[in-house]
C-alpha cells in the first residue's frame, strides 16, 4: 500500500519509466524500424508485379472473381482463340480498376491436359532482369526459360525457387 493518497491519482506519465513516457519510447523506436525496414525493401527495386490463376476457362473464372469480388477487367494481355490472359483488379468499374494500386490478378488459360501450377503464379518486376536471374542462380534457383522480349515493352524470363515453384521475372524496357 502507497504511503501517500495522491500518488494513486497521478496519470501515468508521471509514474517512473515504466508509464506513458516508456509507452511513447517504444512506439517512436517500432515506427523508426518500420520506416528503415520499409525503405529497404524498396531499395532493391523488385515488388510483385501481379499474380497469376490458370484457368481451363480464363472467361469463365474472370467473371467469378468480377461477381464476387466487385473487380473489373483492366486489359487483355494475349486474347488469341488457344491463349488468354485477362487482366483483373479492385474497382466496380474498369476505370476505378485501371486506377486501383493494388496487385492485379492475371487469368490465363491453363490448357486442359496441364496440372495446376503448370505456370508461375508469382510474377516480380525487377530493375534488371539480367542480375535478378544471376542472383536466382547464386542462391539455389534455377532458369527455365531465358530473357525474351515481349510486344509490350517487357523483357522476361523464367526460374524456379528451390522447391521447384516457377517464377517469371519482368523488366520494363526503356
Amino acid at each position: 500500500m502507497r504511503g501517500n493518497d495522491t500518488e494513486l491519482n497521478e496519470p501515468c506519465s508521471m509514474q517512473g519509466e515504466g508509464g506513458q513516457m516508456g509507452f511513447l519510447k517504444a512506439v517512436l523506436a517500432a515506427c523508426v524500424l518500420a520506416a528503415a525496414t520499409g525503405a529497404m525493401a524498396q531499395e532493391s527495386g523488385v515488388h510483385v508485379r501481379s499474380i497469376r490463376v490458370l484457368a481451363t476457362d480464363p472467361e469463365a473464372v474472370a467473371t467469378f472473381y468480377e461477381r464476387a469480388f466487385g473487380m473489373s477487367e483492366t486489359r487483355r494481355a494475349a486474347n488469341t482463340a488457344t491463349f488468354k490472359e485477362i487482366i483483373i483488379n479492385s474497382g466496380s468499374t474498369a476505370d476505378m480498376a485501371k486506377k486501383a494500386t493494388t496487385t492485379p490478378i492475371v487469368i490465363a488459360t491453363r490448357p486442359k491436359d496441364a496440372p495446376p501450377g503448370a505456370m508461375a503464379s508469382l510474377i516480380l518486376q525487377v530493375p534488371n532482369l539480367d542480375k535478378a536471374i544471376e542472383s536466382a542462380k547464386a542462391n539455389g534457383g534455377t532458369l527455365m526459360r531465358p530473357a525474351a522480349k515481349s510486344g509490350e515493352d517487357l523483357s522476361y524470363a523464367f526460374v524456379k525457387d528451390p522447391d521447384g515453384n516457377q517464377i517469371e521475372l519482368v523488366m520494363t524496357l526503356k
